[in-house]
């Protein structure tokens, strides 16, 4: 083997090491509002970090809008999932483009691509901070694009009847490839 063979394998074991590394150890919260249907695409989003990341994942959950936005912008929770009535809850805005500005000046969050833009708006809203510690999370929570709507929730909220939140969760992200 010559000596340029094991100085590039070498090279590549050490950087797998440091990616593998970049996100374990690390905890992120999620907040979600109270709502079966809230409480799922906080679980979702939980477990997707969690088995593709290997990163630590705590849920926290509020009873209102405003409760959940001042603990995204004061740092309790590094994401969390708008729709369209928490946007004219927390900013009066009906325009999402103007609303995602305000969250993005105001408040230090962004908005990443939306999980549901057509019937049913869905965006997950991260804080800036967490994404400079985690660069990798708007290209895993695209991978939701398309999958969660509310018809697709509201199945899921059949099967977490039946089989509980851990393994619907974990059943759902399996049917969908995500794990």
């Amino acid at each position: 083997m010559s000596v340029k063979k094991i100085f590039f394998t070498v090279l590549f074991v050490v950087l797998l090491i440091r990616i593998s590394d970049a996100c374990v150890g690390k905890t992120i919260y999620v907040g979600h509002l109270s709502g079966k249907g809230d409480e799922i695409v906080g679980n979702i989003l939980a477990r997707l970090i969690t088995e593709r990341t290997g990163t630590s994942v705590k849920l926290k959950k509020y009873n209102d809008t405003s409760s959940l936005l001042k603990a995204g912008t004061g740092g309790e929770v590094d994401i969390f999932v708008v729709d369209d009535r928490f946007i004219a809850e927390t900013t009066g805005l009906k325009n999402r483009d103007e609303a995602k500005n305000i969250y993005n000046v105001n408040h230090n969050l962004i908005w990443l691509k939306a999980i549901n833009e057509k019937e049913d708006f869905l965006a997950p809203v991260i804080r800036k901070d967490t994404l400079k510690k985690f660069p990798a999370l708007p290209r895993l929570l695209e991978k939701l694009t398309g999958l969660i709507n509310n018809t697709q929730i509201e199945e899921l909220k059949t099967e977490v009847e039946k089989k509980g939140m851990k393994d619907t969760i974990k059943d759902f992200l399996k049917k969908k490839s995500l794990i």
